[in-house]
Parts: C-alpha cells; sequence; structure tokens
C-alpha cells in the first residue's frame, strides 16, 4: 500500500512539474524553434569576444530583443545584467550573417503573427532591426511573406516604407 502511494505522489509530481514548464514562454509558442536556432549559432558567433557564459547571456538577451519585438515575454535577472553589451553588439549583428536577411524577415512575420503583435510595434521593431541591416523593408520585402498565413498586415506594414535608391544600395551592401 506504501509503495502505492509513493509511486502515485511521484506520478502526480512528475505532472505538475510537466505542466509547469510547458507553460513556460519558452515552449509556449511553436515560433520558439527559429529564435532557440538563432540563439545557439549568435551565442557560438560571440564567443570568440566573449568567456563562454557572457556570450550565452549577450546571445539570450540579443535574441530576446529581436524575436520577441523589444517586448519582454518573461523576466530573467541574468539578461538583464548583460543588456548593456546586448546594446553594443546589437549594432554589429550583421557582420555576423546569423541569418540571412529575408529568411529572419520570414520567420519574424510568423512569430509576429503567432504572438499577435500590434501592426505599429512590429513596423516600429522591423525598422529598427533594418537600420541595423537585418532585415529588408520597403521592395526588398520578400514576396514570400505575402503567402504566408495571417501576414497580409504585416506585409503590408513592411512595404510600406518609402526607401530611396541610395538607402537600398547601402543596405544591399552592407548585406552582401
Amino acid at each position: 500500500m506504501g509503495e502505492v502511494l509513493l509511486i502515485g505522489g511521484a506520478l502526480l509530481l512528475g505532472g505538475m512539474v510537466s505542466s509547469l514548464v510547458k507553460s513556460h514562454p519558452f515552449y509556449k509558442h511553436q515560433s520558439q524553434k527559429f529564435k532557440d536556432v538563432y540563439q545557439a549559432k549568435l551565442w557560438h558567433n560571440l564567443q570568440s569576444e566573449y568567456d563562454e557564459n557572457e556570450a550565452y547571456w549577450i546571445s539570450r538577451a540579443l535574441t530576446d530583443y529581436i524575436y520577441d519585438f523589444n517586448k519582454r515575454l518573461y523576466e530573467d535577472v541574468h539578461i538583464e545584467r548583460y543588456m548593456s553589451h546586448a546594446i553594443k553588439e546589437k549594432n554589429n549583428l550583421y557582420k555576423l550573417k546569423i541569418e540571412s536577411p529575408n529568411v529572419l524577415c520570414e520567420e519574424l512575420v510568423m512569430r509576429a503573427v503567432e504572438l499577435r503583435v500590434p501592426s505599429m510595434l512590429f513596423f516600429t521593431h522591423m525598422k529598427e532591426l533594418h537600420g541595423n541591416c537585418l532585415v529588408p523593408m520597403g521592395k526588398l520585402t520578400p514576396a514570400s511573406i505575402q503567402s504566408l498565413p495571417g501576414a497580409s498586415v504585416y506585409y503590408l506594414e513592411l512595404t510600406k516604407l518609402p526607401l530611396s535608391t541610395k538607402q537600398m544600395t547601402r543596405y544591399l551592401d552592407m548585406v552582401s
């Protein structure tokens, strides 16, 4: 009888832990896999400049900034501690070529659809990422985004930014 209670208690505890893990922001969204892959690549690249621990937390902070639209989905003391490094590295991300700009743009649109990001927040964030040469906007927006389910509003936001020939040339020079 005691063994049955012990096994039952262990199963109950295991189920509670499992439900808590699934409710964590890391596992809440299907687009989390894009974020995880980007963070792993960025962590690997930052290890040449920082020690392993610093590189990990800086990569987490930058990935959260990019994929969560500069909106905190959860609080993490370690990430907050490394935000100043992350802000410094943000302007050099395009040099690391972690992800192709078109692929990153598609992933961010899918993430925005899933998170139901307001279009104004999306536009502001993508405009900032475009300024850092991470994603294309205006006439350079990938047409494939238009066919993504629920992405029509975000596609219009991306294409409405008028870019001069000089701006497009600068972006293309920085990316290539």
